[in-house]
């Protein structure tokens, strides 16, 4: 723009001195239809610097009201996007501090920017279910873009909620290639739908890839057996392969116990009793004991006793069998010695019903406080 207005204002000059070298006053004519301009050149000339003057002006005044407007506005959206950013950090933050009351406070009502968005849902339905509002969850869930349902694959498993990825995680699972994550996600679904059957073809492969931890089969076998009938428990676990009969033992036996049928596994627990490292589980199986009769087990149990008298995992065992033979005297006592900080929790319903059926009410009172 400035090189041009200087081009025009150097012509203009040139007209202006161009009179002095043809020694002639130099006179201009313009005319247009009906309209005639005439004058000196000098004149003219005058009048074209004057112009480009004014243009000059005029665009160095619209250059700076455009700088002013795209200060104010760049100035305006930085602090949205400031205010966006310290919106999603505050909520990381708050999820690393499992305080999920700030956590919604911070993203409910603000937006974040756009690459942030599926993450802001995730973690205000991870705070839903953590404030036990599956429904609300489920509606954050559901505004999660397709291509990133499946990271959100637990979430949509604590809601109780798993159509929207079950077909999705279905065919990775079925893949030839399929990851460890992917065959772990479609195992606890299958879980969560109670697809009993197809869990029952999956399973060898969970087993063969080595996909579930120790643990976490004993996850999928507790919920396995707890949605059984109990007159098909044993039939189930008949239909087990051989390899994943012992991941789904100590599940099977729980639900039996669970089921009032101690007679039908007494000799299995018997066997228990003679491998130490299978005390803690022979104590977590008869905890969930429903009233039932194994008086040779109960037997085996007090002739080990009296050589291993400080044996904890034992001692409850021993409890938690007498309570489901009415012996809560008995429970009672053994529960007197055996009960701690440690395994206070997890054997505290047994404990209360010993001590409320032996006339003892203020112990179980105290074990509430």
């Amino acid at each position: 723009m400035i090189r041009f207005l200087l081009l025009i204002i150097a012509i203009a000059v040139c007209l202006g001195i161009a009179p002095f070298f043809i020694d002639q006053k130099g006179y201009v004519l313009i005319a247009f239809n009906k309209t005639t301009i005439e004058g000196t050149i000098w004149g003219v000339a005058a009048l074209i610097v004057l112009g480009c003057g004014i243009a000059y002006l005029g665009y160095k005044l619209v250059r700076y009201l455009w700088s002013l407007y795209s200060h104010t506005r760049h100035r305006f959206f930085a602090r949205s996007e400031e205010r966006k950013q310290a919106a999603i950090e505050q909520g990381v933050w708050s999820l690393i501090n499992n305080d999920y009351a700030e956590l919604e406070l911070a993203l409910d009502n603000n937006s974040v920017a756009e690459p942030w968005t599926d993450i802001r849902y995730a973690l205000l339905a991870k705070a839903a279910l953590a404030n036990n509002n599956s429904e609300k969850a489920i509606s954050y869930l559901d505004k999660i873009n397709q291509a990133n349902q499946l990271k959100v694959a637990n979430l949509w498993l604590a809601s109780g909620e798993c159509s929207t990825i079950f077909a999705e995680l279905k065919t990775l699972a079925e893949r030839k290639k399929a990851t460890n994550l992917e065959l772990k996600m479609y195992a606890q679904v299958l879980v969560q739908e109670q697809k009993w059957s197809a869990l029952d073809d999956f399973m060898p492969r969970l087993l063969r890839k080595k996909v579930l931890t120790e643990k976490e089969w004993q996850q999928v076998f507790d919920r396995y057996f707890a949605a059984q009938a109990d007159t098909s428990l044993t039939e189930r676990f008949e239909q087990l392969t051989k390899n994943l009969k012992p991941m789904a033992e100590v599940s099977y036996l729980k639900a039996m116990a669970r089921a009032g049928k101690l007679n039908k596994i007494e000799l299995s627990l018997i066997k228990m009793i003679k491998k130490p490292l299978q005390h803690k589980d022979l104590a977590r199986i008869l905890r969930t004991s429903a009233a039932g009769d194994a008086l040779k087990l109960q037997a085996s149990l007090q002739d080990v006793l009296k050589k291993d008298t400080e044996n904890t995992d034992l001692l409850l065992a021993l409890a938690c069998l007498a309570n489901a033979h009415g012996e809560y005297d008995l429970a009672a006592r053994v529960f007197d010695k055996a009960l701690n900080a440690t395994n206070r929790d997890d054997y505290l319903q047994q404990a209360v019903l010993s001590y409320s059926k032996s006339g003892q009410p203020d112990k179980a009172l105290v074990l509430y406080q």
